[in-house]
C-alpha cells in the first residue's frame, strides 16, 4: 500500500468547505420544502407565514452537524454493517438537531418575553408528542443523507459518483471489459 500523503491545510478547509456546503445544501432543500408545506397549511386559515428562515437555519443547522462530524459522533458503528451506522447516524443527529430546535425556540422565546409554552409552539406545535414526530421527521429526512455518506465512505467518492451518474449501458462496458 502506498504511503498517504498529508494533507495541507487548504486540502483540509477546501474538503470541510465541501462537507458542509453539501449538508447545508441538503438541509435547505429539506427546510424549504418544510416551510412551504407549513405556508400552504397556513394560508388556508388565512394566516401568513413567511419563510426566508430555511436559509438561516439550514446554515445554523448545518454548522452544527458539521461540528458534531468534526467531534466524531456518531462513529460508534463504523466497523459495522453500513445499516447499522446509517440508523445510528440518522438517530443521534435528529436528536441533536432536534434538541437544538427546541433551544431555539427558547432563546427566541425568552427575547421576544413569551413563556415556556409560546416559546416552543414553533417546534412541532410545543407539545411533547409534536417534538418526538418533528424529531421522527428529522430521522427520517437524514437516513438517505447518511446513507449516501456511509456508501461515499466504503466505496470510495468516484465510484460512487460513476455508479450514480453513469449512463448503466456504460457501466456495464465498463465492468465486463
Amino acid at each position: 500500500m502506498p504511503d498517504a500523503v498529508p494533507l495541507t491545510r487548504k486540502d483540509k478547509a477546501v474538503s470541510g468547505l465541501k462537507r458542509f456546503g453539501v449538508i447545508f445544501l441538503y438541509l435547505w432543500g429539506l427546510l424549504a420544502i418544510s416551510a412551504l408545506h407549513k405556508s400552504l397549511i397556513l394560508s388556508e386559515n388565512g394566516i401568513p407565514y413567511r419563510q426566508g428562515f430555511a436559509v438561516v437555519n439550514a446554515l445554523v443547522l448545518a454548522k452544527i452537524m458539521f461540528v458534531t462530524e468534526e467531534l466524531k459522533i456518531g462513529e460508534r458503528y463504523e466497523r459495522e454493517p453500513l445499516i447499522y451506522a446509517m440508523l445510528f447516524k440518522a438517530a443521534v443527529y435528529s436528536v441533536v438537531l432536534a434538541t437544538c430546535e427546541v433551544l431555539e425556540g427558547l432563546v427566541v422565546g425568552y427575547v421576544r418575553g413569551k413563556d415556556l409554552a409560546g416559546s416552543l409552539a414553533d417546534v412541532g406545535g410545543g407539545t411533547p408528542f409534536g417534538i418526538v414526530t418533528t424529531t421522527l421527521l428529522l430521522f427520517v429526512a437524514l437516513l438517505p443523507f447518511f446513507g449516501f455518506r456511509e456508501l461515499c465512505a466504503v466505496v470510495g467518492e468516484p465510484e460512487l459518483h460513476r455508479l450514480l451518474f453513469v449512463k448503466r449501458a456504460r457501466l456495464r462496458i465498463t465492468d465486463e471489459g
